[in-house]
C-alpha cells in the first residue's frame, strides 16, 4: 500500500511538472513539446542523448524533454499521458500484449550489450549459487539479459539466486564494488570501467539474446491523433542513428562529455556498442516475435498474441520515406 501511494505521487508530481512547464517551454522555444522516458543514464540510450544534445530533435521543431524513471514508471507516465514516448521495448510489448494500449515504433537497439559482472573472486556463472545478482529492474530487458546469462550457465535464476533490483547502473556499478550484490547485468560504459578495475565479465547478452534492445514506444492514441509529431520524434532518432554511425569522433566525444569519462573509455565503449544499432530504426519483427515467444513460455502473455498487437512498423517506414529512404 505504501508503496502504492508513493509511485502515485510520484506519477501525480511528474503530471504537474509537465502541465505548469510544458506551456511556457512551447511559447518561449516556438517547438512543439514533448517528453520522453529512459531508463538509465548508459549507452543504452545514447540516441536519445545525441538526439537531445546535437539538436536532431530540435531541427524537426521538438522541445524534447528527457525524464529518467524506471521501465515501470514509463509505461504508467504513457498511459496517463504524462509522456509522450518511452525509450522502452520489452516492458512495453509485454504490456500491449496484456491489453494495454501501447505501441511500440522503433528499434534503435538490435541486441542487447549488457556483460554479467562479477566479484573477482567468483571464476564462473555457476560460482553465483546462492548469491545476490542485482539488475536495474524487474521485467525489463536487463532483468530478461540477466535471466537468459544465468540459465546459459545452468543456474536457475529463480531457485539458485536471489535477483534484486537496484535501478540505474551508476548504482549497479558502485553496489558491486561495495559488495552489496555479487554480481549485476551492465552496459558500457560501466562494463568497460569494472574489466579495468578488476571485476571479471563471465557473460555478454549479445552472445545469448537476439532481441531488441531499445526503441521508441508510444500510445495508440498518440499515434491515432498526433501521427505527425510521432513521425518527427523518428526522423530525429533516425538521423541520429545515422550520426553516431558515420561521425565516429563526434560521438566518442558526446560519450566522454556526456557520461564524465575519459577519451579511452569513450572510445572503446563506442567500439562495443556501435555495431549493436540499427541504421534505420525498423521496428523489427522477428525481433519481436522472439520476445513474445520469450514470454509466452513463461506463461506471461497469451499465447495469441501478435506482431501487430504490440508493434506499429508504419511510422518508422513512413518516416524513413519522408527523409528519403
Amino acid at each position: 500500500m505504501a508503496l502504492s501511494r508513493v509511485f502515485s505521487a510520484a506519477l501525480l508530481l511528474l503530471c504537474i511538472s509537465f502541465l505548469s512547464s510544458s506551456a511556457q517551454a512551447q511559447e518561449k522555444s516556438g517547438k512543439e513539446k514533448i517528453r520522453i522516458t529512459y531508463a538509465t543514464s548508459s549507452l543504452a540510450f545514447l540516441v536519445t542523448f545525441t538526439a537531445k544534445d546535437r539538436g536532431f530533435y530540435a531541427k524537426h521543431g521538438l522541445d524534447a524533454e528527457l525524464v529518467q524513471v524506471r521501465p515501470g514508471v514509463a509505461i504508467a507516465a504513457l498511459l496517463s499521458g504524462d509522456a509522450d514516448y518511452a525509450e522502452v521495448l520489452g516492458s512495453a510489448i509485454r504490456s500491449a500484449a496484456k491489453g494495454a494500449p501501447i505501441r511500440s515504433i522503433s528499434t534503435s537497439i538490435r541486441a542487447p550489450f549488457f556483460s554479467l559482472a562479477v566479484h573477482p573472486r567468483f571464476k564462473s556463472v555457476k560460482d553465483l549459487a546462492g548469491r545476490l545478482v542485482g539488475v536495474t529492474a524487474i521485467g525489463g530487458t536487463n532483468y530478461i539479459s540477466t535471466r537468459a546469462a544465468l540459465q546459459r550457465y545452468d543456474v536457475d535464476p529463480d531457485r539458485d539466486v536471489k535477483i534484486i533490483a537496484i535501478g540505474d547502473e551508476t548504482l549497479m556499478y558502485e553496489a558491486l564494488k561495495i559488495g552489496r550484490v555479487d554480481a549485476v547485468m551492465v552496459a558500457p560504459p560501466y562494463s568497460v570501467r569494472l574489466k579495468r578495475e578488476g571485476f571479471p565479465l563471465l557473460a555478454h547478452a549479445s552472445q545469448i539474446l537476439s532481441i531488441p534492445f531499445v526503441g521508441l514506444s508510444t500510445t495508440i492514441r498518440k499515434i491515432a491523433t498526433n501521427r505527425p509529431q510521432a513521425k518527427k520524434t523518428l526522423k530525429a532518432e533516425i538521423e541520429t542513428l545515422r550520426y553516431l554511425r558515420s561521425e565516429r569522433a563526434g560521438a566518442i566525444e558526446l560519450i566522454r562529455r556526456r557520461f564524465a569519462m575519459d577519451e579511452q573509455t569513450a572510445r572503446e565503449s563506442y567500439d562495443v556498442v556501435i555495431g549493436a544499432f540499427t541504421s534505420d530504426g525498423r521496428i523489427q519483427p522477428e525481433g519481436v516475435e522472439a520476445l513474445l515467444a520469450m514470454d509466452r513460455k513463461d506463461g506471461l502473455i497469451p499465447k495469441t498474441v501478435t506482431f501487430d498487437q504490440v508493434a506499429d512498423s508504419s511510422l518508422a517506414e513512413e518516416a524513413l520515406k519522408e527523409l528519403g529512404g
